[in-house]
């Protein structure tokens, strides 16, 4: 029986019914987790390098979002970005500005959009959240974003 010889509505409904099939399914956000270590970069900064954490994020398309919480920090917060980069202790560049809070303990969040390279580094383990403070500006605290269940 072709399409022509349906009536109106069952035809709409089989049109209907075809196009859902066809649609292709959007993907689940992705959650992804990272605990904020201090790091310091040489023996000389080891003691302005402290404080705990923990950041959750969640990839929308080619969103973003990041939040967390921080506290113990050896001087208030000064800054804190999305980078890119490896754990060589080497800092990465800079994807994106988050908010965070002026203080030795506090909260951290923000919405980056992200390029396909950084999509790409974030499957692959590449992207973390820094902490920079005032006794530790090139970072106190690095989390490296690792998703909670696979990324394809």
């Amino acid at each position: 029986m072709s399409l022509r010889r349906c009536s109106g509505p069952v035809r709409s409904a089989i049109l209907l019914v075809a196009l859902l099939i066809a649609a292709p399914v959007s993907a689940a956000d992705v959650q992804l987790r990272g605990a904020l270590d201090p790091f310091p970069h040489d023996m000389s900064t080891r003691d302005n390098v402290v404080g705990i954490g923990m950041v959750e994020a969640t990839l929308a398309g080619d969103r973003l979002t990041i939040s967390g919480r921080f506290s113990d920090l050896s001087s208030p917060a000064i800054g804190a970005q999305l980078r890119m980069g490896l754990a060589l202790g080497v800092p990465g560049p800079k994807i994106g500005d988050l908010i965070v809070t002026k203080a030795d303990a506090g909260e951290i969040s923000g919405t980056v959009k992200l390029s396909p390279a950084a999509i790409a580094a974030l499957k692959n383990n590449a992207l973390y959240v820094e902490i920079d403070s005032a006794k530790a500006p090139e970072g106190n605290s690095w989390a490296w974003l690792e998703a909670q269940a696979g990324m394809s």
